[in-house]
């Protein structure tokens, strides 16, 4: 199959990931297909599967949807929130105001367009909170519902699938795939059929989602088209707007990201705010407005933990079925799309600043919308109602006839100026809906590709003609149903990308503890860029390829690990060192005179090899090592007899007096002694436990380097008397040796547990056991039982 697949691929010109283009591809033609030949048995599996996921599971799209605000609200807040999306000296490439023009343009522009004012005057006259319909009361509760519905919760639905494509593509480096964020649980694995599974999911969810917007947006225009121009309401002039939006977004998408996709936002949210504040203006008082915008946000947030868990219990999940439900769902399918087109715009900027930003502007941004036109819609519609308590015009359009797609431009009719306005109002949401097309077309082809360098155009034209073939495939066979049916599909789809949404977050937040560490300062793991297998492959045979920049397995440059690791990613790098290196390892370290020796005997009688960092050293710097080339290449000859041995008098001299050149002699040695040392313990057998004793274990290596760092300790005095006893000093001798350590609170801060060395042979021997039977023996049971 795979050969197969790949001779058709290249037959075609392509240039991607054969098996998840094709596979994508397929599940689209084989549902596109279906709708065509099949339409009301399809409907029916698919109704009946959204029936049951809006009523019985309801409660886990709400708890999902509060779960990725509280986490990322609480990631910006924390210590990681100064990690950058991209390296540490990444910059921003967008200005503010493009970068917010294109995020919100690929997210929930079109659908305000679409539900600002039908929101609203739903909740107006059938209020779920239990005011009386039409009341003041309602009013506000409507706008509050759709302030939840478009403001913080919709935007961390989205935020979490963006911070997790900043991170794994710009940090980490890795394909800009949904199952790159998958690493820390996969590892190498992204790459095999599990990877591939999550990314034809996230392609095929993408595609749906946009093609529900795209929907919605024909329903609309349509209904406006017939407001304003009188065109008829009907399939096949919803097609042919399909068809126009489509090709409109296949001539953008060719132009790229920044022709294409960065000028029709800049200039789509220009109009969105001209039309905004055109109806703020002239639909009532300024003063009103600016009231109604501050008064609707206090009460949105002041019920917004209310409103978080809202599962319409007392109803058995009637109304959030049929409302939060299907917003949530709808919204995780843009995810994917949505997700990496603002990580790709917001490479350079701190999660903190991403968060903050891309929740906090849109959201701002839909309660002065909502204020404006749920607030303005509210009182239109009251104004035209027979009497108090009852419903006017816009309420019998939206509710009553179940028409919301005629909802805005009803509304426009009652301001001046409607012809042009209500032209401009339909400029909007065409670009609105081409934005979304061809951002979502650049963005599923890249993670198709697994590369975002620039790849063959008929790649992208079959992406955004397979947004255009799906919607028309729901719309021309559900007739009159239209709308109905693409909630139910959309919420289908939205299940599975919302269980991989929420475990995202959660290998986000490992990933992060892998990378960045436990402390400051906050330097993070530095990646390699990664390629599919394929396009590793390509570059190699084109004579393109730069073996030292880009890999196939996920790995990381040596050396830029944190400086307090508290977990290490599972890589085939970290695989391959582990099993060059002893099932445990010590750090043994300590004073002068405190028992070191000692300790390490009592190690060694329990079946540890021992090793002694300065004798391994010395066997290393000999004529003809690569050890002591490299120590020659940093000190020069000067440290090296006429016959290429070492000088030990001008090393120990010079390490002595320059602590900088200490530090540098140990991290070129360090490296060859640990090999060498685990060399030997692994001759011993795959369970062994090594040994490395350090008596600058500070200099000479890092705590992260070991399981446990034991250190030795005895008090100062009776250090002294060993020193006058085993080594014939006198007392100021002894006391001079005793003053030359500097490295006591090193040691005890890099302690995992500390020896004390007191008392007898017989109680430092019977720690050292207790020491055995509760850190070591239980490492190696848990060694053996991984392998």
């Amino acid at each position: 199959m795979s050969s197969f697949t790949t001779r058709l691929h290249d037959r075609l010109g392509l240039r991607t990931s054969p098996r998840i283009f094709f596979g994508s591809a397929a599940l689209i033609v084989l549902f596109t297909a279906s709708m065509a030949l099949f339409p009301d048995p399809v409907r029916s599996v698919f109704g009946a599967a959204a029936h049951w996921l809006r009523f019985d599971l309801g409660w886990f799209y709400t708890a999902a949807a509060t779960l990725l605000v509280v986490f990322s609200l609480g990631l910006a807040a924390s210590r990681y929130g100064r990690v950058k999306l991209g390296p540490d000296d990444a910059e921003p490439a967008y200005s503010g105001l493009s970068w917010f023009a294109m995020m919100f343009a690929a997210g929930v522009g079109a659908t305000l367009m679409f539900w600002g004012i039908a929101e609203p005057i739903n909740h107006y006259a059938r209020p779920p909170l239990g005011a009386a319909p039409y009341s003041d009361e309602a009013a506000w509760d409507a706008l509050s519902i759709a302030n939840f519905h478009f403001g913080i919760h919709m935007w961390a639905i989205l935020v979490v699938p963006g911070l997790c494509f900043g991170y794994f593509t710009y940090k980490r480096n890795l394909p800009p795939r949904v199952s790159s964020a998958f690493h820390p649980l996969l590892g190498d694995r992204i790459h095999g059929p599990i990877g591939q599974a999550i990314d034809i999911i996230a392609v095929v969810s993408t595609v749906f989602g946009l093609a529900v917007s795209t929907g919605l947006g024909a329903l609309q225009i349509n209904s406006g088209m017939n407001d304003v121009f009188g065109v008829p309401i009907a399939g096949w002039v919803q097609a042919a707007i399909l068809a126009v939006i489509t090709a409109a977004a296949l001539t953008s998408v060719l132009a790229g990201m920044d022709k294409g996709v960065k000028n029709l936002s800049y200039a789509n949210i220009l109009m969105a705010i001209a039309l905004l504040l055109f109806v703020a203006m002239t639909a009532m008082s300024a003063s009103d407005v600016a009231r109604g915008i501050v008064e609707s946000a206090g009460r949105y947030l002041s019920q917004l933990p209310m409103l978080s868990t809202f599962n319409d219990t007392m109803h058995h999940g009637a109304w959030s079925g049929q409302w939060t439900v299907f917003y949530w769902a709808w919204t995780v399918t843009w995810a994917p799309f949505v997700g990496m087109f603002v990580a790709k715009i917001s490479r350079g900027r701190t999660i903190r600043a991403f968060v903050t930003a891309s929740i906090g502007l849109p959201s701002a941004f839909v309660i002065v919308w909502i204020g404006v036109y749920g607030l303005t819609s509210i009182t239109s519609d009251r104004a035209s109602a027979k009497a108090a308590g009852q419903g006017g015009s816009l309420a019998h359009t939206i509710v009553d006839e179940n028409n919301p797609q005629a909802a805005l431009f009803q509304f426009l009719r009652d301001l001046p100026g409607y012809l042009p306005v209500a032209t401009l109002a339909l400029a909007v949401i065409v670009i609105f809906f081409i934005t979304s097309i061809d951002s979502g077309a650049l963005v599923m082809d890249a993670m198709v590709n697994g590369h975002e360098d620039a790849s063959v155009r008929r790649q992208r034209v079959f992406w955004s003609l397979s947004v255009g073939a799906v919607c028309a495939a729901i719309i021309l066979t559900a007739g009159e149903d239209g709308l109905s049916a693409l909630q139910e599909v959309i919420i289908v789809i939205g299940f599975p990308i919302t269980v991989l949404t929420v475990l995202q977050a959660w290998l986000l937040f490992q990933a992060l503890r892998e990378d960045a560490g436990a402390a400051r300062p906050m330097r993070t793991r530095q990646w390699k860029q990664v390629l599919p297998a394929e396009e590793y492959e390509r570059r190699a045979a084109e004579g393109v390829l730069d073996e030292d920049a880009y890999v196939v397995l996920p790995e990381f440059e040596e050396g830029t690990e944190p400086e307090f690791e508290t977990h290490v990613p599972t890589t085939a790098q970290t695989q391959q060192q582990a099993a060059e290196r002893a099932a445990v390892s010590l750090g043994l370290t300590g004073p002068v005179a405190a028992g070191k020796s000692v300790v390490g005997d009592a190690f060694e009688r329990r079946g540890a090899v021992v090793v002694e960092f300065d004798e391994v050293m010395r066997e290393l710097l000999v004529p003809g090592e690569e050890a002591l080339d490299r120590l020659r290449e940093v000190f020069s000859e000067t440290i090296a007899h006429p016959d290429g041995t070492i000088d030990w008098h001008t090393l120990d001299d010079l390490t002595t007096r320059s602590p900088a050149a200490r530090e540098r002699m140990y991290a070129v040695i360090g490296p060859f002694v640990r090999a060498e040392a685990d060399a030997r313990a692994k001759a011993v057998g795959d369970d062994s436990v090594l040994v490395l004793d350090l008596a600058l274990l500070t200099d000479a290596a890092t705590p992260r380097d070991f399981d446990h760092v034991v250190v030795v300790e005895a008090p100062a005095e009776v250090r002294v008397e060993r020193l006058m006893a085993e080594r014939g000093l006198d007392l100021e001798q002894a006391w001079a040796e005793i003053d030359a350590d500097t490295q006591g609170r090193e040691r005890s801060d890099a302690a995992d547990v500390v020896l004390s060395n007191e008392g007898s042979i017989d109680e430092l021997d019977a720690a050292v056991g207790a020491f055995w039977d509760d850190e070591v023996a239980p490492a190696l049971n848990s060694a053996a039982t991984r392998v």
